[in-house]
């Protein structure tokens, strides 16, 4: 993911967080435990390859010759010790979706809070009513 890209995903996915924080933005709760799920399986995934990235190349396999080895150590920049390494650009998308995750997140404890609230009011009637 370019610096940009990443960038403009953490401001969209902020926006929304603080769009759902306002209340103008809803996601029925069944959704957003979907995509929360999703992401989550999502994440493993991204897990599992990042702890592949340290072996995917040794550098020594490619020999002793000068070029052989620039070129090993070339490979191994762009896999895992680079500052654009696919091991870096792992960790960016985990951090955008986990990011997506608080959001949908939040619609669980809201309902959960809901549905505490639903359910007090219930017995607070039924109490006062005499059921």
């Amino acid at each position: 993911m370019e610096p940009n890209d990443l960038a403009s995903s953490m401001i969209q996915w902020q926006s929304l967080s603080a769009q759902a924080d306002a209340g103008v933005l809803e996601i029925p709760e069944g959704v957003a435990f979907q995509c929360d799920e999703i992401c989550a399986a999502y994440i493993r995934h991204l897990q599992d390859m990042l702890g592949q990235t340290k072996s995917l190349v040794d550098v020594e396999a490619f020999g002793t010759l000068d070029s052989a080895r620039q070129l090993g150590e070339k490979f191994e920049r762009i896999a895992f010790s680079g500052d654009r390494s696919l091991r870096v650009v792992l960790l960016q998308h985990i951090e955008v979706i986990e990011l997506m995750r608080s959001v949908f997140k939040r619609y669980f404890d809201e309902a959960e809070y809901a549905d505490h609230r639903t359910l007090k009011s219930i017995a607070d009637v039924a109490a006062g009513t005499g059921m």
